[in-house]
C-alpha cells in the first residue's frame, strides 16, 4: 500500500490501555458462541491492537453482511454533499417510472416515504417486503400501515433501494461512485474490495467483502466527523445525524444492543455515546467519537446470542479500560501481547480415516437434485440468499463431479472447473479456487470418513465465516449426496439439500 495510506501502529499503553488488558480482551472474545476471524482497534487514528486467527489474515476480504449498509449510506451522504439529492425527497418520486411500469397502486402513506425514512428504517411497513428478482417492485407493493418516521422496522429492501437511488442520481453503481470519493481517499483498495451485484446490475446489499482494516478506516471516517486528513469527505451534519438516534426501536426482537435506537443504516449501542456498523453473525465497526476509539471485527458468531456476547466483551474488556492519557510503557507486556497475537489460530477439524474403507475415487454424474458446494448465507427457515448473485445456470447446481481420494488428502472437482483439495489430517490449509463468486477464492477444506462408505468434505470459505459440508455415501451402486450449509443460528443451523449421482465409467 502507498505509504500515504499506512495507519500508524502504537502500543496499547500509548492508547491509554495496558497490553495485558488487550490480551485479556482477545482471550475473552474467544467465547463459546463465536469463531473469531479478525480484530483491530485504534485510537485517534492509530492502531493499538490487531489480530487474525490463522488461516484468516489482514489481506483477506471478508463478508460484511449488513455492515455493507453503512457503505451504501456513506454513498448517500457523499451524494448529498455534492447536491445530487435531498434526504427529504420522496421515494415514489425517485422511482416514479418503475412504479408506473409495474402499475402499482401506491397508498397515500407510501407516498410520504422519504430517503431519510429509508436511511433510518422507519418507512412504515408492517412487514419486511419479500426479496425476489423484482425487489424494487416488491418494496412499493408492500403495504405501509404506519406513518413514515414513527415506527422502526429493520428493512433490507430499503437498503437495496438506496443503492438504486445512487445509480439513478449519479449514473454509477455504488462501488464505481465510491472509488474516487471514498476508497481512494481513505486507503481502501478498490481492486480488492468485492461488491456483488443483483441480476439487474445494481450493486447488492448484503454484497460487500472488505478487509478488517477497510472497515476500520470507514469507522475512523465517521469517528472524525466525516473528515480524513483535513478533507471533508462526508458532510459533517450528515455524520452527526447518522451517529444519533433517528428512531427508537424498543420492540425490536434483537438482544439488548438491538433495542437502543437506530441512526442512518447503523445502530446505537448500550454504551452511551457508542455506535456501530453492524452485519449479521458479528461483523462490527464500533465507533466511540468522544474518545476517538474505533474497533473493527470479523467473526462467525452464533445467532442470536453470540454477537451480543462479542459486544459485551468489547465494552467490558476494552472500552471500559481505555484512559484519556497514555500509560507508562511496558515493553514486556507489549511483547507478550504481540507473541499471543501471532499464535492465534482456528482449531483443527475432527479426523477419522478407518483402516477399511470404500474406494470412492471416480467420476460421477448428478442424476437427482441440485446440490452445490458454493458459499451460502441463509437465514433460519429461508433459502440461500446468495443465489441472487449467481447466474441462472449456476443456480442449477453441479452437473458432475470427480473424487480422487489419496492417503493424505482428497481432491473434489466440480463440473471439471473448480477443484478443492481437502486435507485428511484436519488442518486448515489456505488455498484458492475459482468459483461462482469472482474475487472470493480463498478457502480451506478438510475431509474425514463418517463410516467406511461415507466421506465428508468440509469447505471453510475464508472470505466469510461460511461453511459447506458435503457427504458422499456409496450405497447399492449409487452415490447419495447430502449438502449442509452453515446458517450460524441456534434456531435452524443448517440449510440442507440432497441429491444422487451415478458413477461414470470410461
Amino acid at each position: 500500500m502507498d505509504n500515504r495510506f499506512l495507519l500508524e501502529r502504537i502500543s496499547p499503553e500509548e492508547a491509554g490501555i495496558s497490553s495485558s488488558q488487550v490480551a485479556l480482551c482477545l482471550k475473552s472474545l474467544m467465547h463459546g458462541r463465536t469463531e473469531m476471524n479478525g480484530f483491530m482497534a485504534a485510537k485517534d487514528g492509530k492502531v493499538f491492537a490487531e489480530a487474525w486467527w490463522k488461516p484468516y489474515g489482514p489481506e483477506l476480504v471478508h463478508s460484511n453482511h449488513s455492515f455493507g449498509k453503512s457503505y451504501t449510506a456513506t454513498a448517500i451522504g457523499i451524494a448529498l454533499g455534492e447536491g445530487k439529492l435531498s434526504l427529504d425527497e420522496k421515494m415514489t418520486d425517485i422511482f416514479a417510472e418503475e412504479i408506473r411500469e409495474r402499475k402499482i397502486q401506491v397508498s397515500e402513506l407510501a407516498k410520504k416515504i422519504t430517503l431519510r425514512h429509508v436511511l433510518s428504517m422507519s418507512s412504515g411497513h408492517e412487514k419486511h417486503p419479500p426479496v425476489t428478482e423484482d425487489w424494487i417492485g416488491d418494496y412499493f407493493k408492500t403495504p405501509v400501515i404506519y406513518e413514515p418516521g414513527t415506527r422502526f422496522l429493520y428493512n433490507s429492501s430499503g437498503s437495496f433501494l438506496l443503492g438504486a437511488v445512487i445509480k439513478k442520481k449519479t449514473g454509477q453503481n455504488l462501488k464505481e461512485y465510491l472509488t474516487p470519493r471514498l476508497f481512494d481517499k481513505i486507503g481502501i483498495d478498490a481492486g480488492r474490495f468485492v461488491w456483488l451485484k443483483f441480476h439487474n446490475g445494481i450493486d447488492a446489499e448484503p454484497g460487500t467483502f472488505a478487509t478488517t482494516e477497510d472497515n476500520l478506516r470507514l469507522a475512523m471516517l465517521y469517528c472524525n466527523g466525516g473528515s480524513w486528513k483535513g478533507e471533508q469527505l462526508l458532510p459533517s451534519e450528515f455524520v452527526k445525524e447518522a451517529l444519533s438516534v433517528q428512531i427508537e426501536n424498543p420492540y425490536a426482537p434483537e438482544q439488548k444492543d438491538g433495542r437502543c435506537g437506530y441512526g442512518y443504516q447503523l445502530w446505537a449501542c448500550s454504551r452511551p455515546g457508542v455506535y456501530r456498523f453492524d452485519g449479521g453473525q458479528g461483523q462490527y465497526g464500533i465507533i466511540w467519537p468522544e474518545k476517538g476509539v474505533v474497533v473493527s471485527i470479523h467473526e462467525g458468531a452464533m445467532m442470536p446470542y453470540g454477537p451480543q456476547a462479542t459486544l459485551d466483551t468489547v465494552y467490558e474488556c476494552l472500552l471500559d479500560h481505555i484512559k484519556d492519557e497514555p500509560l507508562p510503557k511496558n515493553k514486556a507486556e507489549w511483547q507478550s501481547l504481540l507473541e499471543m497475537e501471532e499464535k492465534l489460530a482456528i482449531s483443527a477439524d475432527e479426523v477419522n480415516v478407518p483402516s477399511v474403507k470404500e474406494n470412492l475415487t471416480g467420476k460421477y454424474r448428478v442424476t437427482e437434485g441440485t446440490p452445490d458446494p458454493w458459499m451460502s448465507i441463509a437465514p433460519p427457515g429461508g433459502e440461500d440468499f446468495f443465489r441472487l448473485f449467481r447466474t441462472e445456470y449456476e443456480q442449477g447446481g453441479m452437473k458432475e463431479f470427480e473424487l480422487v481420494v489419496c492417503d493424505e488428502e482428497c481432491i473434489f472437482t466440480v463440473d471439471k472447473k473448480a477443484a478443492f483439495t481437502a486435507s485428511l489430517d484436519g488442518i486448515w490449509r489456505r488455498r484458492e479456487v475459482e468459483n461462482v463468486f469472482p474475487g472470493l477464492r480463498d478457502y480451506c477444506a478438510t475431509a474425514r470418513y463418517i463410516n467406511a462408505y461415507t466421506l465428508e468434505i468440509t469447505i471453510h470459505w475464508l472470505n466469510s465465516w461460511a461453511e459447506t459440508k458435503l457427504r458422499f455415501e456409496w450405497q447399492r451402486e449409487k452415490m447419495y449426496l447430502t449438502v449442509m450449509k452453515l446458517r450460524l443460528n441456534e434456531e435452524d443451523n443448517w440449510l440442507v439439500s440432497h441429491g444422487q449421482a451415478e458413477k461414470v465409467t470410461a
